[in-house]
């Protein structure tokens, strides 16, 4: 994930509310905090079951993304099987939700239980369905702040509508609340956080993170701060907040064999953040084995539960580490 380019292109553009000393690594050790497994599904097409791709013509995929209801309801997208998977709060399978294509590769929850889904790459479509997959509204991505599909980098359903975000810098509104084709695409640095808040993060050399929260309301930066890792970051993969106002930062960390070129030491690191991002907790977690293409690693609900799909030899879980 990328922000913009630098604070200093934020600082001519927005005036600075409050600056924050970097985090620096006398900061506390990675706790070793075992999640619980809420789910444990084997790779496949049946009930139960979540599919994943070869990849002998194209790129391997498995479940490319997810989202965890206001009850605990887990919902997967299963792109292989062109289905959102359900499974109840201890990962009991509920059924699966048709969706039609094998093209969606991110899904929202609306404020009122609709599926969003985002395929950015063929259709390069925004579709709502019902919960039972009947239809209820589609947008074209490409338009007014999004010059095309495969620049989009995430989805949010909001009670405001429906926003996607755009290489990894702002977010463009291209539903409002009721499903419809706004009358022109708002725009907003960032993407949407919990607290209304809009949130950036980049990488700031081979240890270093930046992350900054911006109030759209006033136009100002509310926060920000450097946080550093004892290891390469090679890639942010997730930045969330919660309806407390806290941050989650998830960075993927290894290092290069200078030999074989291969990852060793691989990890990811999460982080949470207070609405003054000062760090308030951090652990560490495996990340998703093989080759398969995902686009949405991690979600964080409102109460703060902090929620990971990933990969294993077997086949899929989905991790929650509780607030």
């Amino acid at each position: 994930m990328r922000g913009i380019e630098s604070l200093g292109e934020a600082r001519r553009t927005i005036r600075i509310l409050t600056v924050l000393l970097p985090a620096t690594l006398a900061g506390p050790a990675a706790a070793d905090e075992a999640p619980e497994i809420v789910v444990r599904a084997a790779w496949g097409s049946g009930d139960g079951a979540l599919g994943r791709s070869g990849g002998d013509e194209s790129a391997p995929v498995g479940p490319m993304s997810f989202v965890v209801g206001p009850a605990g309801e887990v919902l997967v997208l299963d792109q292989v099987n062109r289905r959102v998977a359900r499974l109840d709060p201890r990962g009991r399978w509920l059924g699966a939700v048709p969706v039609g294509l094998d093209t969606f590769q991110d899904l929202a929850l609306a404020p009122c239980g609709q599926l969003v889904l985002l395929d950015r790459l063929v259709a390069q479509v925004v579709r709502v369905l019902d919960a039972g997959g009947a239809l209820l509204a589609e947008t074209p991505l490409v338009g007014p702040g999004i010059a095309e599909g495969g620049g989009t980098t995430a989805l949010f359903a909001r009670d405001d509508g429906v926003w996607v975000e755009y290489d990894h810098r702002r977010s463009v509104r291209v539903l409002d609340a009721q499903f419809h084709e706004p009358f022109y695409r708002a725009e907003r640095t960032g993407r949407p956080l919990a607290g209304g808040l809009q949130g950036h993060a980049r990488l700031a050399g081979p240890a270093a993170v930046e992350v900054w929260t911006v109030d759209p309301g006033r136009d100002v930066v509310a926060a920000q701060a450097e946080l550093r890792y004892a290891g390469t970051v090679r890639r942010i993969a997730a930045l969330a907040g919660d309806a407390q106002g806290r941050v989650v930062l998830a960075a993927h960390l290894w290092e290069e064999d200078p030999e074989t070129f291969a990852a060793r030491d691989e990890r990811l690191e999460v982080r949470v953040l207070d609405g003054a991002l000062v760090e308030q907790r951090r652990f560490e977690t495996s990340p998703s084995v093989g080759a398969w293409e995902q686009f949405k690693e991690f979600e964080v609900t409102p109460d703060g539960a902090i929620w990971q799909l990933a990969f294993v030899e077997a086949g899929v879980e989905v991790r929650r580490w509780r607030p």
